[in-house]
């Protein structure tokens, strides 16, 4: 029995892009600032895990995040996701070919610090 798109699009995340501010000395900068929340599907894509300098483990996991075409108004390669508290950075977007309703983001998993583990 196939899903419907609303039993798919069940995760509610936010999204964040870059932000063009200055600074108190005039100079051009930019900070990452929340644009809006749309509803999506996540799907781990692939994962790996290698050895680095000093015996440490370093983990690269890829995900999936399908939305509806209209909820990100300007799609940008410089955006990322955060869903319960974990950053998922755009690696690339392209069309659900599928379906032309839907935009599928390629996202990596970002973890920082001890608190994701938790």
């Amino acid at each position: 029995m196939a899903k419907t798109l609303l039993e798919k699009l069940r995760h509610r995340i936010d999204v964040y892009t870059k932000a063009e501010s200055k600074t108190e000395f005039g100079e051009l900068t930019y900070d990452y600032k929340k644009v809006s929340s749309v509803w999506a599907e996540i799907v781990p894509k692939s994962g790996k895990e290698s050895t680095i300098n000093g015996d440490s483990i370093q983990v690269s996991v890829t995900h999936k995040i399908t939305i509806r075409n209209g909820g990100i108004k300007e799609p940008r390669n410089d955006m990322y996701f955060e869903f319960k508290g974990q950053r998922y950075e755009v690696l690339y977007f392209m069309p659900y070919y599928k379906r032309n309703d839907l935009i599928e983001f390629y996202c990596k998993l970002i973890i920082e610090g001890d608190k994701d583990y938790e």
